[in-house]
């Protein structure tokens, strides 16, 4: 199995749009939640990109953050400012500490659009890296005492790819050419990279090619799932071992991305418990079902197709646009003709909805109820999930959109 990483920005040409609940129910909105939620969305504005903090009641921004990487429980949101380590409150926006990195770093992109990532799952570890033509360096630090752990200094062009919970294990991509990679585990105790190559366990291939959309770690943080496309072969999920060396390619149905834009569109979704894993497409009509292995090995268990989306030209965002309800029965996901609701039972479409916009990413709200939608044009539409009926839509004018990161109750 191969696969490829590349740096990319797939940012989409804006478009006019308007509401349409095909679909969806009756075209008037319908009664509120009381209470509202806070939605944490990542925008680009201008020449900045910035966290908002979009409350659903008002429609406007509470207030803006800067974009960074969050710890799961969000107590955290770190980003680099110049030189520095900046610890913010995602709650109020205060800054909660500063730490001198000592040199030019940045966070490690987590999405093909720039996302910041580089954090362990529990939120203890965080990674900076600084990439130049012939050497690489890294900081592992521990954010519990601000301080870094272990300086890193490779030689060659390497990028972080995932971090295991006791910040042990580093995993790298080793740029070998343009197109090819390895991946790489550094002993950060040892201070020494791995002799070994992380291998595919399904064919034993150590070279790969591919471009990563995005990732979705299981909840225990054992194992990192990353969604691949390749120029001219299929796509494939990436599952990495957190605990050894070894990682398991699950080829999906479809082709490649030179071939066909919606390739692009592929998002990943796992369930509340982590057992089961959702790599779907609406711009191809493909969903797929993984199991996540537990004690066993991750494997596809069924591929269904159904009708897709209206052709475009357009390339994702790079971040999901899926999510799973939180009875694990409805998988919902967005894409270039609106969204979609999947029964997981069957894998059949049972509804659409917002058929003429352009979902770049879609969010739950901490209960299940409420599903946002947002536009790539940055409107934002509030859907019930019971009813499938229109609840709201309104533009809170807050820029381009990255990714929802979050959706929190007021």
């Amino acid at each position: 199995m191969e696969g490829e990483v590349k740096s990319m920005r797939a940012i989409c040409a804006l478009i006019g749009l308007s509401f349409v609940a095909a679909g969806c129910g009756a075209t008037q909105t319908g009664p509120r939640l009381a209470g509202g939620d806070k939605l944490y969305e990542a925008v680009t504005t201008g020449n900045s990109q910035v966290v908002s903090v979009i409350d659903s009641s008002s429609h406007t921004a509470d207030r803006r953050l800067p974009l960074g990487t969050p710890t799961t429980d969000w107590k955290h949101l770190y980003s680099i400012v110049s030189t520095s380590l900046i610890d913010t409150d995602p709650l109020t926006g205060a800054t909660l500490a500063t730490m001198s990195l000592g040199g030019t770093y940045h966070l490690p992109a987590a999405t093909a659009n720039g996302m910041p990532g580089g954090i362990s799952l529990n939120g203890r570890w965080l990674v900076a890296e600084s990439i130049e033509t012939t050497t690489t360096h890294m900081l592992v630090i521990d954010t519990s005492t601000s301080k870094v752990r272990r300086k890193i200094d490779l030689a060659g062009s390497f990028e972080f790819d995932a971090l295991s919970n006791d910040g042990d294990r580093l995993y790298l991509i080793q740029h070998l050419n343009g197109r090819e990679y390895y991946v790489r585990l550094y002993d950060v105790v040892g201070g020494r990279l791995d002799e070994n190559i992380v291998v595919d366990k399904s064919d034993g291939n150590q070279t790969m090619v591919g471009t990563r959309l995005s990732g979705v770690a299981s909840p225990d943080g054992h194992v990192l799932f990353s969604m691949y496309v390749r120029e001219h072969e299929s796509p494939f999920v990436h599952a990495l071992s957190l605990d050894g060396p070894f990682a398991f390619c699950l080829d999906l149905d479809g082709s490649g991305y030179a071939g066909s834009a919606a390739e692009m569109h592929w998002s990943l979704a796992i369930t509340r418990d982590g057992s089961v894993l959702y790599a779907v497409n609406p711009a191809t009509g493909v969903v797929a079902v993984i199991n996540t292995g537990g004690n066993a090995t991750p494997v596809v268990l069924r591929t269904a197709h159904f009708e897709k989306a209206a052709s475009t030209g357009a390339k994702s965002f790079g971040a999901n646009a899926a999510v799973v309800s939180p009875d694990g029965k409805t998988l919902v996901v967005g894409g270039p003709s609106g969204i979609i609701w999947i029964d997981t039972a069957s894998l059949k479409v049972r509804s659409q909805g917002l058929t003429e916009w352009r979902v770049a990413t879609v969010g739950l709200s901490p209960d299940g109820q409420n599903l946002y939608a947002v536009g790539d044009d940055g409107r934002i539409a509030e859907v019930s999930m019971a009813t499938k009926t229109l609840v709201s839509k309104f533009d809170p004018s807050e820029g381009q959109p990255m990714t929802l990161m979050r959706v929190a109750a007021s």
